[in-house]
């Protein structure tokens, strides 16, 4: 009887998991996140909640794993690597995961100052041959804490890397992808190796993560496909597009307005706004991207307006050309619109709201856009699977291998942003009513990734994920298991 009274309560407690509501806090065990459960219970549920959520935000392949005093309790991989040759998620399948390569070069940073190779508060070029930034003044200041803590001043731009700062290294935070690279250099230099080689013999190697790399394995079978959804390349690019279009067109409204066509804008002066806008737009991808995403994106964006216009083109022909109109009885009948204007606006409207339904499809990430990746940087192209990663996340913990002290500070030594975060030396820190939380967030083209490390209960969570859609399943998967709401993520 009190078997089957349990089991009902659990599945109740599923239920309402699945169904979005908070009802694992109907008893304090549950209350304290899914690790508190029965492991048999945990599996179970994840084993449901996961791959339901993977298919409602439609995230092909994930890999978790949780650790719990100092031990991997759980680890699971979902889904597929890549949908086209229908290669399944597992245990070694690499994840690329952006900024989780920042905390662990943090770290392998840290171990260098332990054995005094590396100084927090001294200059980064103390020990380089020659300036690697650009200015004299920025090589006198910016220090291996301004780098971890993201105080450095140098920008977040690693496909267009400036070698100067924006504003006087050591005033405030904001986030460096630059001060990474930075760093990488110090360190190669410092060791007289590649940098992947430094992680290996500082990090990977004491840890036991013998997958991670900075390296690219795109070509080695193991490494799984990003996918994005057809909205987000679209976006990227038609937003700036809109933009600038509306803004020069003002300008040449605004010229026309008050010189020798009062009111009146051609449909030449279109030309104009349309090149300017479409010259800024691929400009802006290409800067933020690299040659080889910005190449993807704007060639799905093309393909997307081409796919528009055939659609457009073919209702405008049935509309005037063919003549299928509504008469004043509301029943479709021949007769050719009036107004060509009108027609060909409505028949792109109409494209466009059917293109909408479509705006969901999901992509896969092609080869050729990795190219940008090819060579190590410790601020984007780290490679993983979810054991590695709590490997790591069990030394964050318990510091067995670069010392309590060392680990003491990287978490205690931090910049206050606001009253609930913060960042210390590598690693960010989410303060709540529970207390707080060790993370750090993961982002590539086609890829997401969160780490979330609770120190008090000695435990954690990594979620990787080969989506952009990836993001929320990991938000969701670690506010369930760790019983925390909220968002981890930079404000």
């Amino acid at each position: 009887m009190k078997r089957g009274l349990l089991f009902l309560f659990w599945s109740a407690v599923l239920a309402g998991l699945l169904a979005g509501l908070p009802a694992y806090a109907a008893d304090q065990r549950a209350a304290d996140g899914m690790i508190a459960w029965p492991h048999d219970e945990m599996v179970r549920a994840l084993g449901i909640f996961i791959p339901q959520r993977m298919n409602a935000l439609d995230v092909p392949g994930a890999s978790v794993a949780i650790v719990a005093d100092g031990k991997i309790v759980y680890s699971a991989s979902f889904g597929t690597a890549d949908r086209r040759k229908g290669t399944p998620v597992t245990s070694q399948t690499l994840f690329k995961a952006g900024e989780l390569g920042e905390t662990l070069a943090a770290y392998g940073a840290l171990s260098l100052a332990r054995d005094k190779l590396l100084f927090l508060d001294a200059p980064l070029s103390r020990d380089l041959p020659s300036r690697w930034l650009s200015r004299e003044s920025d090589d006198r200041l910016v220090t291996l804490r301004q780098v971890l803590t993201h105080t450095s001043g140098l920008p977040d731009n690693v496909a267009h890397p400036s070698r100067r700062t924006s504003f006087e290294p050591g005033e405030r935070f904001s986030h460096s992808g630059v001060g990474f690279l930075y760093l990488q250099h110090v360190m190669e230099t410092i060791e007289k190796k590649p940098f992947d080689d430094v992680m290996k013999a500082r990090v990977f190697g004491p840890l036991g993560m013998t997958s991670s790399t900075y390296e690219d394995r795109s070509r080695s079978g193991i490494e799984a496909r990003g996918y994005v959804p057809l909205r987000f390349p679209v976006a990227v690019f038609y937003l700036p597009f809109m933009a600038a279009f509306l803004g020069v067109l003002g300008v040449v409204w605004a010229v026309m307005r008050f010189t020798m066509r009062p009111g009146r804008v051609e449909t030449t002066d279109l030309l104009w706004p349309l090149v300017l806008a479409l010259a800024f737009a691929i400009g802006l991808v290409w800067y933020g991207l690299g040659f080889a995403n910005a190449a993807f994106m704007i060639g799905v964006a093309v393909v997307y307006a081409l796919g528009l216009g055939a659609l457009g083109g073919f209702i405008f022909y049935l509309i005037y050309v063919v003549g299928f109109v509504r008469s004043r009885q509301g029943v479709i009948a021949r007769g050719r619109s009036r107004s060509p204007e009108m027609a060909l606006a409505f028949a792109f409207l109409s494209a466009f709201v059917v293109s909408l339904a479509f705006l969901d499809w999901t992509l896969g990430v092609p080869r050729f856009a990795l190219l940008d990746d090819t060579t190590p940087n410790a601020a984007n192209s780290f490679r993983t699977n979810a054991e590695d990663m709590a490997r790591f996340m069990i030394e964050i913990v318990d510091g067995q291998e670069i010392g309590q002290t060392m680990r003491n500070r990287m978490v205690s030594e931090r910049v206050i942003v606001d009253p609930t975060f913060s960042w210390g030396l590598g690693i960010g820190i989410r303060k709540d009513q529970a207390g707080e939380t060790l993370w750090t967030r993961g982002s590539s083209l086609g890829f997401e990734s969160l780490m979330v490390i609770d120190p008090a209960q000695r435990t954690g969570v990594v979620v990787l994920t080969n989506s952009r859609s990836g993001s929320e399943l990991a938000q969701q998967v670690v506010r369930n298991v760790l019983g925390r709401d909220g968002v981890w993520a930079l404000p």
